[in-house]
């Protein structure tokens, strides 16, 4: 059986509240980057602004940012440090229509569901059985690549520590399911440094050297010698590895630098707000983001995802994954304010081998 998007439903703009509600009010920014006071800041739901006796669905949205209404009567939603002056930005304090301003919770369910039913998952551990999330996340890759959806994969630096993780994200990425990754300085190196000294964190595989950086530095030596990991790559230095795949298939991927870098490749954004506005270029059009083993890059990722969003002229869920081998990294997402992580407790080595063998074997 294929996966199936559910319906979004819009709210009944007849009923007399949402009818005989006055037009949204905004306030002009009078200095870049400070909002007028009263600013309503967006959730994870769909939000609806009235504008000229009509209500618009806001897309593109996130949690924590502003609407700002153009000249055009479109809707824009810029975090605060980019907001303008003479922006006008919408204000009220209210969701329930009496402002201009509706938050829709019940877009995505049927008559029959109640709310709690948008949470898709809570509570997990690793006594969860995850056969039936591995299953409709099969179904929903292999629909996204049907259907020109759009896959995000924020990843941690396991991966880069085994072959066959290695060797089944590369195939993904290869094999079109994958088309944007989030990572940062030391999970990009570590992979190429597999591809270029056989070695990860120094050491090869089945052999007891003690762990070194040596080769870490000497590989991210080697791309600020050549001037681009793309260069590397074209080099024939490279032998294999997820990065490789991404220069060789096109796939856009962003390092995001950490307080922590010690040296960085010539790709590393190391302005945090730069970072964040090119992670944000792709959250703005992703349909499904799989988060797996980096917990300050996930929570990131997820509190910059609507819960929703507009794919190929249709309003639909965006499903999120967060997976780790403990339970607080996976949980804390959803303490963060994004309610449809389905998360896994798991070894992400074997998780994305799992994927790989479903969709290319």
């Amino acid at each position: 059986m294929s996966f199936i998007i559910p319906e979004y439903n819009h709210p009944n703009f007849e009923e007399k509240y949402l009818k005989n509600a006055p037009d949204c009010k905004t306030q002009e920014v009078l200095k870049d980057g400070v909002s007028p006071k009263g600013y309503h800041a967006l959730s994870i739901y769909p939000e609806y602004f009235k504008v000229n006796g009509k209500w618009i669905l806001g897309t593109k949205s996130r949690m924590d940012t502003v609407c700002v209404l153009r000249d055009d009567h479109t809707l824009d939603f810029l975090e605060f440090r980019n907001l303008k002056k003479g922006d006008r930005v919408v204000v009220g304090r209210t969701e329930d229509g009496s402002e201009g301003i509706y938050v829709w919770t019940k877009g995505f369910l049927s008559k029959e569901e109640d709310l709690e039913s948008f949470a898709f998952r809570s509570g997990r551990s690793r006594e969860t059985a995850y056969s039936v999330d591995y299953d409709n996340l099969y179904k929903l890759l292999e629909y996204e690549k049907r259907n020109n959806g759009y896959v995000t994969l924020v990843v941690g630096s396991a991966i880069s520590f085994d072959r066959d993780a290695r060797k089944g994200l590369a195939n993904l990425i290869q094999s079109g399911y994958v088309d944007s990754i989030f990572c940062g300085t030391e999970t990009a190196a570590f992979d190429l440094e597999r591809g270029v000294f056989e070695t990860s964190w120094g050491q090869k595989r089945f052999k007891r050297e003690q762990n070194t950086n040596e080769n870490l530095f000497d590989t991210i030596n080697l791309v600020r010698e050549y001037g681009s990991i793309r260069a590397l790559v074209e080099s024939g230095k490279v032998k294999d590895g997820f990065i490789k795949a991404c220069i060789e298939n096109d796939v856009d991927f962003v390092i995001a630098a950490t307080i922590r870098d010690r040296f960085g490749l010539p790709e590393t954004i190391n302005n945090v707000y730069d970072a964040q506005d090119e992670m944000r270029k792709h959250a703005r059009k992703t349909s499904t983001v799989i988060m797996m083993g980096a917990i300050l890059y996930t929570v990131a990722t997820g509190n910059m995802t609507p819960s929703y969003n507009e794919i190929n002229g249709k309003i639909r869920p965006v499903y999120m994954y967060t997976v780790d081998i403990q339970e607080f990294a996976v949980n804390k997402l959803s303490d963060r304010g994004t309610l449809t992580a389905v998360s896994m407790v798991t070894n992400i080595q074997d998780f994305i081998r799992n994927i790989d063998r479903a969709l290319n074997e």
